[in-house]
This record gives structure tokens, sequence and C-alpha cells, in this order.
């Protein structure tokens, strides 16, 4: 049985401590140092191995529903505050490896990063089957929110590889997005849970998927010294129409279901693309 787990792991640093400026990086580092502490070399190994669609995914730092990282318009380091909490999230598609990581951090109350102290005060662990992801119910609308930068790529034609840089688009569209999910869900599901033509299935979710309202915003952060990625943040609230195709409509369900879990676009293994979908009833 493959599973998907999310760890969420609360932490206080024992003073002020200056971070990275996209906090992942230090939910990297934290979860790295207690696999290193407690023996887990072989894990240490897989996260740090590169790889496409890595089963793999450490959010940003969050301070209560505030994520943390700088954009270009600020210029103070981020910092965190000594004895305040702090969380994050670390998902693994693994069942093994996860009940690992999980008892590894269970165990430790404390781990040194960046010549720093921190307490580990607390974790939360969800597991769920590939085969059960989705809403109990069949919603006619959804939202989603984009809570840290979606970097969402427009595939390139082979005979342009070369001759432009990665481009990414900075609206949610439906295409993309679960074209984007499904080629992770692929890489990652058991066999029998695999989706057939995902080409198809990406086209198809325009019809599927209709924005009623928005608040999107584009935003470009610092990543390290010289990268400044730009994405988008904010929101989308999508009428779902099912007469398009049941099984497709039950499809996009599954995949923005399994967003939550492993966020949306590029580069979402170091907490780009966060999101949260929820079902909405309409307004009568």
């Amino acid at each position: 049985m493959k599973t998907i787990t999310s760890l969420k792991l609360f932490f206080k640093p024992e003073k002020d401590v200056i971070i990275p400026p996209y906090s992942s990086k230090l939910s990297r580092s934290i979860i790295l140092k207690i696999l290193e502490k407690e023996g887990l070399t072989s894990i240490v190994d897989r996260i740090r191995k590169p790889m496409t669609h890595k089963p793999y995914v450490f959010t940003v730092v969050f301070h209560g529903n505030k994520p943390l990282y700088r954009t270009e318009e600020e210029k103070k380091p981020l910092m965190l505050k000594g004895r305040r909490v702090y969380w994050f999230k670390f998902t693994i598609i693994e069942s093994v490896e996860a009940h690992k990581v999980v008892g590894a951090v269970a165990s430790r109350s404390n781990v040194e990063v960046y010549s720093t102290k921190f307490s580990i005060v607390g974790i939360e662990a969800e597991t769920v089957d590939f085969r059960k992801v989705g809403f109990e119910e069949n919603p006619e609308q959804l939202h989603v929110k984009f809570i840290t930068p979606v970097l969402l790529q427009i595939p390139r034609p082979r005979k342009l590889r070369g001759k432009v840089g990665v481009r990414h688009l900075l609206f949610p569209i439906p295409s993309l997005m679960i074209y984007s999910l499904a080629k992770h869900w692929n890489s990652n599901a058991p066999e029998e849970v695999k989706i057939p033509n995902i080409v198809k299935l990406a086209k198809i979710s325009n019809y599927i998927l209709t924005e009623v309202d928005h608040q999107i915003k584009p935003e470009t952060v610092i990543y390290d010294e010289k990268r400044r990625p730009r994405g988008f943040t904010g929101w989308t609230l999508y009428k779902l129409n099912r007469k398009v195709s049941e099984k497709h409509y039950k499809t996009i369900l599954k995949l923005l279901k399994y967003a939550n879990y492993i966020g949306v676009g590029r580069s979402r293994t170091i907490g780009f693309g966060t999101t949260q979908t929820t079902s909405r009833t309409p307004r009568s």
C-alpha cells in the first residue's frame, strides 16, 4: 500500500535567528539534521538526490497562518524570534520511509541548525492512501488558495528548448495546473491508480473548471543571492461542470485534493506552490 504522509512539525528557536530568505531551507535543514542524528542516512541521501517529481515536499516556515519568505520589496533579513512557536510541513510519499521519519522526529526534543538550538514542541501526522485521495462529497465549487508563490510553467516545444528560458504564467490556468498535478501523480502513484492520457485531461479541465471569482497577485521572492522567482499568490473560486465528463470531473477533484499535500507547479519540493483546496456551496 502506497501512502502520502504529511508531517507538521512545531518548533521554537532558543534565541532570535536570521534564516534564509526562503524559509523552506530551514525546514529542510531541520528534517535532514534529525534524520542524520537518528542514523537514517539512506533517506537523507534520497532526499538530496536530484530527481524529477520528487516524493518529498518541504513547505516554508509559518508563524500562525502566515508563510515566511522575503519578497523583493522587503529589505530586512528574515528573522525568527526566540521562544516563539513556528511550524512547517514535510510530506513524504512512501509508507515505510514515512513511518521511520515520523518515529525519528517524535524521538527528538531538539536539534541544532545555523548554530541555534530549535526545540521540537509538537508534531501532527496525517496519512492517506492514494486510492482514497479526494473529496467525500461531490462539490459544485472549489476554492483554491495559493499560499506561497506558484511557478506555473508553460510546456516548451522541443524546437524551442535551448532557445528560450522557462516561461511562467501569473494566473492559475486550469489545464496547466491539472497537467502539473497529473504528471506528479503518475510519477508517484501505484500503477493501478495512474491517470491515462493526461494531455486530454488537462485540455478538458478548462471546461470543467470555470473561474467564478479570484484575487490573484504576482509576487517576486528572494530565494538566494541570485535567484528571484516570480509567481502568483491569492485565491480562485472555480465552478465545476460535471456534465462535461463525470470521469474527468472525479479525476480533477482527486488531483486538486492531492495538491493540498504536494502543491502545484515547479519547485514544490522547496515550498513553492503550496495550496489549500476546499469545497464550497454556491450562494443561492
